[in-house]
């Protein structure tokens, strides 16, 4: 079934003057994902944005659950800080826990600690008069949610066993 999507996407589409959108992309990177096939998830992307198709959170989901797919935690990480700083996009805040998670639980504390870093950053952020409703709106959602909060960061370091203290916030 997947190849038969993939037919579809890459050949009858074109063929019938039909332009994949982020729907169809993003049907596509989550069945990669769920495999593991990080090469592909990476020219599927890379396909998306020279075709100009946006990036939503869903697009940043899929690259981060590939990469976690396959273990490695430091390239969800970056994937997820690479799209935000690129495309400005964020993926489900799950998606962030889910990157915590799977660095707490494979004892790699610092990769955790890191991505507590960039989700601080978000906390920081300002909004700027370049900046889209959309794109606040998303980031204001983001920076509020009570699960990514300093406190719930230090109660899921706690339950696997580590320390998030105050020297780890700026």
């Amino acid at each position: 079934a997947f190849h038969r999507a993939l037919k579809i996407l890459n050949e009858t589409m074109p063929q019938k003057g039909v332009e994949p959108d982020s729907v169809s992309y993003n049907t596509i990177l989550a069945g990669l994902a769920r495999v593991g096939d990080i090469p592909s998830l990476k020219e599927y992307l890379i396909n998306m944005t020279n075709k100009r198709v946006s990036i939503d959170k869903y697009t940043v989901q899929a690259m981060a659950d590939g990469f976690l797919n396959i273990g490695d935690i430091s390239g969800a990480s970056s994937m997820v800080q690479d799209i935000f700083n690129q495309h400005d996009t964020l993926p489900p805040y799950t998606t962030h826990l889910k990157i915590l998670e799977f660095a707490l639980s494979n004892g790699l504390v610092f990769e955790a600690k890191r991505h507590v870093y960039f989700i601080q950053q978000i906390w920081k952020w300002q909004p700027s008069p370049h900046n889209d409703k959309m794109f606040c709106d998303m980031m204001e959602a983001t920076k509020r949610n009570p699960k990514l909060s300093k406190e719930a960061l230090q109660k899921l370091f706690r339950y696997f066993g580590e320390d998030l203290d105050e020297r780890d916030f700026f």
